[in-house]
């Protein structure tokens, strides 16, 4: 097993080992520390994930989104690319690929300037950033490098240090139940 595959699996089982009353609460400081940054404030456009399993809840910053008449973006998997689609309201949503929430809507995002929230299963202080493996995210922004990035993690997700590969996208702050991480960082 290579390094980012065991850092994967040891933080997964990690995060499988919460408690719900930990994940609430840690994801309710999370979504606060997200919705109160002028990065969401300001943004017009927020693309973002629907959580699945134990990753930090994203529905509080999905409704925020929503009632401040922001356009939600929520990603769909199709034909093993993945696509954006907004959404008016959580009930435009159903399970798809990987048996995860995605859109039902037909409407595609495409915009350059917004807020990308994105998932990710480790990260590093200096927000290199270890995923599921597929690539999706790092394809994705790779054509929309305008997109601001920010990911969602617990402070047990976080490692000393992961190894960047050419294609890896990082996202350039990380927000966690505990502190703001940024690209430029090293501690």
């Amino acid at each position: 097993m290579n390094p980012k595959q065991q850092i994967r699996q040891d933080i997964l089982n990690k995060r499988r080992q919460l408690d719900e009353s930990i994940i609430n609460h840690h994801s309710t400081l999370i979504s606060r520390r997200v919705c109160q940054s002028p990065l969401f404030q300001q943004a017009s456009t927020l693309f973002i994930y629907l959580n699945y399993q134990n990753e930090v809840k994203t529905i509080p910053i999905i409704q925020e989104a929503l009632r401040l008449n922001k356009t939600v973006a929520i990603p769909k998997i199709i034909n093993h690319s993945m696509e954006f689609y907004k959404i008016n309201s959580l009930e435009e949503v159903a399970r798809g690929t990987f048996n995860i929430l995605e859109p039902t809507t037909t409407e595609r995002v495409t915009d350059k300037k917004g807020v990308m929230i994105m998932p990710g299963v480790a990260f590093d202080r200096c927000c290199h950033r270890i995923g599921y493996g597929k690539g999706f995210y790092d394809r994705y922004l790779k054509n929309f490098p305008e997109l601001i990035t920010i990911a969602l993690a617990y402070e047990c997700q976080m490692v000393d240090s992961i190894a960047s590969e050419p294609h890896d996208i990082c996202p350039q702050y990380i927000f966690t139940e505990c502190q703001i991480y940024t690209k430029r960082s090293e501690t």
